[in-house]
């Protein structure tokens, strides 16, 4: 489950730092995934990355949260139900654009265009234009349609959507350029600025009575271009001054991207059904009332799931440099090993939000979403576990360069959404649709664990580490 901020949530402003080369080691604990012979400073150094990873993902998607709670709070239920659903179709083009950019540079951008990254970078933000901007395009002219269905609001909101789907995204583009470079800390000071402008603009448009769902996708689009455009801009000089053909850079990045990017699509659909489907569904017996519920309660899962991505998102370019070295026995010890570590966490994390769910819906919401049973926040809770463990087995396939796995590993989720989680959503209403958002990523995690299992080979530097790009040119 991935959050643009699941199904669903990713600029620098400062320099790169190269991460330091691994070394060969076996021991336990945080040699999971660091070596037991690094020296001291080393280990602290990557220690102080990992927990500036987190600091940025909480930053950028602790941003999403509180201005998913303002809204909450502050537009009447059915107007937040409608930027639920134009929010969870943002999700969708998040997912299609993370197959096509987010993913591909995590894991390239830190073994065959390491030597050539700021050329590599500045191919991206060209092609994240030309394929956004017509995009955007159907989008606007589908607005009409769905608008039949969800009401006039929502349709304003997609156009919206559409006409600024390409500035809502470059920040993602920027912060996956520096995750691919291990250095996180630069985004640390991105997302404070991310944080303080998007929340400062959501409150300004409250203030002078123009918050709506259209206008709070507006302000999050305007925040994400200064944000994503001061970090990308740095790549502009360095690529012009490394590459001497950038019309063969373009050609060998596109055809890359999508020899990846082409199952990671698939698997961006087939992750984004199982995970979203229920917002657009509820409104058509329940009312979008049903839906801004659905989406105040998920709200209350994000903080444990997005640390759990801040953590995924850095440890992708390490298992990397991992397989490179040591073989894929390394990197199937090291994802499993993360998931027996991370089980615990998730199972607190979940009986605190049963716990004390009462004063946390007040807290938040000011008694709007309240008198929810203890099963339906029982189910909430158990999301951060499975999308974690989810995230944790994709992360090292996704390493190994197998993102067909990923998608056959996501499919069986999708087959259960339609066939046991539509009829619990339209029976039961927002408890059904918790239920089934728990259900689903269990067929994904038990293929996921087969695929990690059975795959063979002694691993060693990818096939292009060294000799694609302008590494080879």
């Amino acid at each position: 489950m991935v959050e643009g901020d699941s199904g669903n949530a990713v600029a620098e402003v400062a320099g790169i730092v190269s991460a330091p080369a691994l070394a060969p080691g076996k021991a336990a604990g945080l040699s999971t995934v660091l070596p037991a012979n690094l020296p001291f400073d080393q280990v602290r150094a990557w220690a102080v990355r990992g927990g500036v990873s987190v600091l940025q993902q909480g930053l950028f998607a602790g941003s999403h949260f509180v201005t998913n709670v303002l809204l909450a709070r502050w537009l009447a239920p059915a107007s937040y139900g409608a930027f639920a659903v134009a929010y969870s179709t943002f999700l969708l083009l998040l997912l299609l654009y993370m197959a096509l950019f987010y993913e591909p540079l995590l894991v390239y951008g830190s073994g065959r265009y390491a030597g050539s990254f700021p050329a590599y970078v500045r191919v991206l933000v060209r092609a994240h234009f030309v394929l956004l901007l017509p995009v955007g395009l159907l989008f606007a002219l589908a607005a009409p349609f769905f608008g039949r269905f969800y009401g006039h609001e929502f349709q304003v909101a997609l156009v919206s959507l559409a006409l600024l789907c390409s500035l809502l995204l470059l920040v993602w583009l920027c912060r996956a350029a520096f995750y691919a470079q291990l250095n996180p800390h630069a985004g640390a000071v991105a997302g404070a600025c991310y944080f303080v402008l998007l929340v400062l603009s959501i409150w300004m448009l409250r203030r002078y009575g123009a918050l709506s769902p259209a206008t709070a996708l507006g302000s999050m689009a305007g925040v994400s271009l200064f944000v994503g455009g001061a970090g990308l801009h740095r790549f502009r000089q360095a690529a012009r001054a490394l590459v001497s053909s950038p019309e063969v850079m373009t050609r060998r990045v596109l055809s890359d991207h999508w020899g990846y990017g082409k199952w990671a699509v698939l698997t961006a659909v087939a992750s984004w059904i199982p995970a979203n489907i229920y917002y657009a569904l509820l409104p058509a017996r329940f009312g979008l009332e049903s839906t801004a519920l659905l989406r105040a309660l998920m709200n209350l899962m994000y903080p444990l799931l997005h640390t759990m991505m801040a953590l995924i998102l850095l440890l992708i370019p390490i298992l990397v440099q991992q397989r490179q070295r040591e073989g894929l026995a390394r990197v199937k010890g090291t994802a499993l090993q993360l998931v027996v570590m991370f089980l615990p966490v998730g199972a607190l994390y979940a009986l605190f939000l049963v716990a004390f769910r009462d004063p946390l819906l007040r807290l938040l919401y000011a008694g709007r979403y309240a008198n929810v049973s203890s099963w339906t926040i029982m189910w909430i809770g158990v999301l951060p576990i499975t999308g974690g463990i989810v995230g944790l087995l994709g992360a090292g396939l996704r390493s190994m360069e197998h993102p067909h796995l990923i998608f056959w590993s996501y499919l069986p989720s999708t087959v259960v959404a339609i066939s046991a989680g539509i009829p619990l959503t339209f029976h039961y209403g927002v408890p059904g649709a918790a239920l089934a958002l728990a259900l689903n990523d269990l067929p994904a995690i038990a293929v996921l664990t087969l695929c990690l299992a059975r795959l063979k080979g002694v691993g060693g530097p990818s096939r292009s580490a060294g000799g694609d790009g302008e590494n080879g040119a």
